[in-house]
């Protein structure tokens, strides 16, 4: 028996050598990046410290505004978020996005799915169809535009209320990975979009802002907080969720 003891005692001890603790932060406020690599290197290892976070964004479309809310989870280049805005849900789970609907629109199937990873064209398209407005909180979506297209036009040291950080001043180019701005495939070849990114002591982003240009103006800020506090992002339960494409091609479209 003390042997037993002692070999789960010794495994336990393995699998926490394996999974060690998230390094303290610094004590202090490090230099800004001095280029794009190095400010997406910088904000990545920044999620060594907190993988998982809670939002809240400011969307500035022309005249109107919209308040969303949520949490997100970072690991490995992929992410997955909750955003709740006007007392609906969408879920983005890697490829695959759920959003509630009413009850009335589809008794007992509260969610419906849509795949961008499905082999299905179709499904396909209406994955890639993700509203801008749900986008904007995607932390791994805007390193990506950073590292890809982006520039810094400035960057210094500041406080947002009480937190110092580093703010950088951006300038994105969608002309040079025009996949990843689909929302603005209409917009002229060089139009660009300015961006903002401010990085705590730890290097975790504490608010992204972006600026989409067009016929009507799209300004989004997000604001995170909370960072390394766990949360939960589940996919909905699968005979709750009607699928998109399925839904369509049963419609005739």
């Amino acid at each position: 028996m003390r042997k037993s003891v002692l070999t789960v005692a010794a495994a336990a001890l393995a699998l926490t050598a394996c999974d060690p603790a998230p390094p303290p932060p610094p004590a202090a406020l490090a230099p800004p990046a001095a280029d794009v690599p190095a400010l997406v290197r910088t904000a990545r290892a920044g999620l060594d410290h907190g993988r998982s976070a809670g939002f809240a964004t400011t969307v500035v479309l022309g005249p109107e505004t919209k308040h969303l809310t949520g949490s997100l989870r970072v690991d490995g280049g992929t992410s997955a978020l909750s955003v709740v805005l006007d007392d609906s849900e969408t879920r983005v789970i890697g490829p695959r996005t759920f959003t509630r609907v009413p009850q009335e629109a589809l008794p007992g199937k509260p969610w419906i799915g849509t795949d961008a990873g499905s082999a299905d064209p179709v499904a396909q398209a209406l994955g890639a169809g993700i509203p801008l407005v749900v986008k904007l909180p995607d932390l791994d979506r805007a390193l990506r535009e950073i590292e890809r297209t982006g520039r810094i036009v400035s960057a210094g040291q500041t406080r947002l209320g009480d937190v110092p950080v580093n703010h950088y001043r951006l300038e994105l180019d969608p002309a040079k990975a025009p996949e990843l701005f689909p929302e603005l495939a209409q917009q002229p070849a060089a139009a660009k979009v300015p961006a903002q990114l401010w990085l705590d002591i730890a290097a975790r982003p504490v608010r992204f802002a972006v600026d989409f240009p067009g016929s009507v103006p799209i300004k989004g800020t997000t604001d995170y907080r909370d960072w390394g506090k766990p949360v939960d992002i589940p996919a909905p339960p699968a005979d709750e969720v009607v699928d998109a494409a399925e839904l369509l091609k049963k419609m005739g479209r």
